[in-house]
């Protein structure tokens, strides 16, 4: 605002920052508005209009005073619009707006943060992993940019791109071959551990990495997100989650965790279900250590709870309790009738209204937008960086709750780094008495 040139004076300019700076976004449009519109004005107006509203998160109205402006020569307004198209669902115009801020400033390391994520969301993993190794290049210590190569490498397998963080994957990922030949035991997991410890440290890289879930996903998207944000919001349960299913698995040490991951990396199912493996964080929630398969039908879950039981055994998995579930947890408490798997209790809960709520928050947040344009792909399933490092969150886990199974596995030490205080006084209170 200070290098515009106008008839606007001091005082009003500064009203109108003290009200930004102070989150007070409506009256600083109520003083904008009472500011003379001359045409010497317009473009200083018009581009405070702009970013007002993009604090107030009304994304549409951001872009049209933003497009109103006639000197768009500038990097920070280009970023600016590429974050409005993004969080509209637009990708492909955000981004052209975070390369045409590039173009204006290639050293502006915001926008390759922007780009490469937008490129990710759209399956192009060569022009994300293109655009993250320019920011490094910048900033090489930007954890933001080397967290998004991180996890693409979970669905693409650069073949020519050399990168210290591509060149490791390359080398933790070869040790995914070490479980193909047996069962995968205790003596295995160990080893393939501490092989990859190893390449860490003799690349000398810290990594600051806090993801806690490892997921093996198809081309669907559950929407997770946006159900449980319709419940906090509005207390209804979507319609989606009625015909959601989950294999849960429930064991007792982090070892058989780690067991269940690699199972779930070579498991055939005929619907290639989504599962995950994680380390239990939520409050008032039992259980440490599970494992789930998503499934859209009882019967498929049915299935996969049978396949399961045999094939875990076989695996020498140890398991204290495997069960179907419907939908989410959250759900729970305030429709206990949700849990019932053996009735159609959809008829029973959904109410006539919860539709409109459903439509309403859906154009409210440009849902159908968003999944227009964003590409969902299968991951590889191989053991690779991103795996390992979780990997290392889940046994600090384990060793804040005092599970000394992880001592069985591992020959290296297991710092906090990763997590935050309030993570670890979380994790504290999950402490086997």
């Amino acid at each position: 605002m200070n290098s515009n040139k106008s008839n606007l004076s001091k005082d009003q300019i500064d009203a109108v920052k003290l009200s930004i700076k102070q989150k007070k976004y409506d009256r600083a449009l109520e003083l904008l508005n009472t500011i003379s519109n001359k045409e010497s004005n317009l473009d200083l107006v018009n581009r405070i209009r702009a970013s007002v509203y993009l604090y107030k998160k009304d994304w549409e109205k951001s872009l049209l005073y933003y497009q109103k402006i006639d000197n768009k020569n500038n990097f920070n307004i280009s970023n600016n619009m590429g974050v409005a198209f993004y969080k509209l669902g637009k990708f492909v115009e955000a981004s052209a707006m975070f390369k045409e801020a590039i173009s204006f400033n290639n050293k502006y390391i915001p926008a390759y943060e922007n780009l490469s994520l937008t490129q990710k969301l759209l399956g192009n993993y060569e022009l994300s992993i293109n655009c993250i190794l320019q920011g490094l290049k910048l900033m090489p210590n930007n954890n933001k940019i080397k967290n998004y190569l991180i996890d693409i490498l979970n669905y693409f397998e650069p073949l020519n791109e050399e990168n210290y963080i591509i060149n490791i994957d390359k080398k933790i990922r070869k040790l995914d071959s070490l479980n193909k030949k047996k069962l995968i035991n205790d003596e295995t997991i160990k080893d393939i551990l501490n092989q990859s410890e190893k390449i860490l440290k003799e690349s000398n890289v810290n990594f600051n990495f806090n993801e806690t879930q490892i997921f093996r996903r198809n081309k669907v998207d559950l929407n997770c997100k946006r159900h449980l944000d319709i419940f906090t919001t509005h207390k209804i349960i979507p319609k989606f989650c009625f015909s959601c299913f989950k294999v849960q698995i429930t064991l007792d040490n982090i070892l058989d965790l780690i067991k269940l991951y690699f199972y779930f990396n070579n498991v055939n199912l005929k619907n290639n279900n989504i599962r995950k493996c994680v380390v239990e964080l939520r409050k008032k929630v039992d259980g440490n250590y599970k494992g789930y398969i998503f499934s859209d039908s009882l019967q498929d879950a049915k299935e996969i709870e049978e396949k399961l039981k045999n094939e875990l055994q076989n695996e020498k998995i140890y398991l204290n309790k495997i069960e179907i579930k419907r939908g989410c947890t959250e759900y729970y408490d305030e429709f206990e009738l949700y849990k019932d798997i053996n009735q159609n209790v959809y008829n029973i809960i959904y109410k006539e209204d919860w539709t409109d709520i459903e439509k309403r928050f859906d154009e409210k947040y440009f849902i159908s937008k968003i999944n227009d344009e964003k590409v969902y792909n299968n991951t590889l399933n191989k053991f690779n960086l991103s795996d390992f490092l979780i990997i290392k969150n889940w046994l600090l886990y384990a060793k804040i709750i005092d599970d000394d199974s992880y001592k069985k596995i591992i020959k290296f030490d297991i710092n906090d780094k990763n997590f935050d205080q309030f993570q670890k006084e979380q994790i504290k209170l999950r402490k086997k008495h």
